[in-house]
């Protein structure tokens, strides 16, 4: 087709309403400076129970994991 300009989709920006700085402002907001979650920890087992073996040590013999498990 004559006299259509082609134009890709990311030619330019399109026009913001929201300067640079406070959508960098913004994000930092949003997504910067979180404090880690705590990591949950199981109670210690009651004292009748702790010389008990597990299924997986029973089963294996050992507590020690394969490698590339957690």
């Amino acid at each position: 087709m004559e006299g259509i300009e082609e134009m890709s989709k990311g030619s330019r920006p399109r026009p913001s309403i929201v300067s640079q700085e406070e959508l960098a402002q913004r994000h930092e907001g949003i997504f910067g400076n979180k404090e880690p979650k705590l990591r949950w920890v199981p109670p210690p087992l009651p004292e009748d129970m702790q010389g008990i073996k597990s299924s997986f040590e029973q089963q294996l013999g050992t507590t020690k994991l394969p490698p590339g498990r957690t």
